[in-house]
């Protein structure tokens, strides 16, 4: 929904294009379809699984109009690059931080380097409401245009003023959405919020003792960038080959100890169905999985995992 409203507030129309990596969730890229545009996939780097510049580059045209960067799993996208390529052509930025709030990039949150940021509050999330999400912005016209079409584009009541608001508390100035949150929602969301300094830093030493552990069997993860912080939503894990992926993978349903697959790429869901040349994206996405990485698991747990994996791989 956050998304879906980013694009719309920007004047995304039928026939635009946006471009999104096609290894991500697939709502990055249904957002564009909603609105009638076409989500044009680019690749990812291989070192950090976010968006490559480069691939963002070469798919540009004329009908181009916005880049949807991904945090991938926590670890922000190289921001000024991506800025530096969309003002040049005069494109908007929405960042989807669904799995990255509290990330940092060169010191500044990720969410607040572009047009809009939009964070996600799943269940599955580092703040969890649910369902939900959030929009931000340091436009105040963006961010009232948000706020208009999240409310079925229906004017605020306390600015009405004489006749008007006897009359016209029900005036809508455009098509909107029911897209509001609950206020028990976000009660919950803003209870978890006083705790996410916490989360954070559970889930960055669960992925410190990750990275140590999974070092001694050759498995290979996310590089850090030195320039972000990033938030470990998930701890993925890259293997040599999918032969492999699997065979661990099966390893791990046996012992019902939960793991997340790589998104399947968008482009090639049946709903898209684009004959692409993407060899980062579909290499990376048939050789890997993800671990939980939060606050809830003990250090005990994450070396015990990491000793399961490793000596399936070490063993096959």
């Amino acid at each position: 929904a956050a998304l879906h409203l980013s694009l719309a507030a920007l004047g995304i129309k039928h026939d635009d294009e946006v471009i999104v990596p096609s290894f991500t969730f697939i709502a990055t890229a249904n957002a564009a379809a909603y609105l009638g545009a076409k989500p044009v996939f680019v690749d990812i780097k291989r070192d950090t699984l976010c968006i490559d510049a480069e691939s963002i580059k070469k798919k540009i045209s004329g009908n181009t109009k916005a880049i949807i960067p991904v945090h991938m799993y926590g670890h922000p996208c190289d921001m000024d690059e991506i800025n530096k390529i969309a003002e040049k052509n005069r494109l908007f930025v929405v960042e989807d931080a669904a799995e990255a709030i509290g990330a940092t990039y060169k010191g500044k949150k990720v969410g607040s380097l572009s047009d809009i940021g939009c964070l996600s509050f799943h269940s599955s999330k580092i703040i969890r409401t649910g369902e939900g999400g959030m929009c931000l912005t340091n436009s105040k016209e963006l961010g009232e245009r948000l706020k208009l079409l999240r409310s079925q584009g229906k004017v605020k009541a306390n600015e009405l003023k004489g006749d008007d608001f006897i009359e016209k508390r029900y005036y809508h100035d455009l098509l909107g959405f029911n897209y509001r949150m609950t206020d028990l929602q976000a009660a919950i969301g803003i209870a978890q919020m006083k705790k996410i300094d916490e989360n954070i830093q559970a889930r960055r030493k669960i992925a410190s003792l990750y990275d140590h552990e999974f070092k001694k069997y050759d498995i290979c993860s996310v590089e850090k960038n030195r320039d972000t912080e990033p938030v470990y939503w998930v701890y993925p894990l890259i293997f040599k080959s999918r032969k492999m992926k699997l065979t661990v993978g099966r390893e791990l349903v046996k012992r019902k100890i939960p793991f997340l697959p790589f998104f399947w790429p968008c482009h090639k869901q049946p709903f898209y169905n684009k004959k692409e040349n993407l060899p980062v994206t579909e290499s990376i996405a048939e050789r890997g999985f993800s671990v939980p990485c939060n606050s809830m698991i003990t250090e005990q747990e994450a070396v015990e995992l990491a000793n399961i994996i490793g000596n399936v791989v070490k063993n096959a």
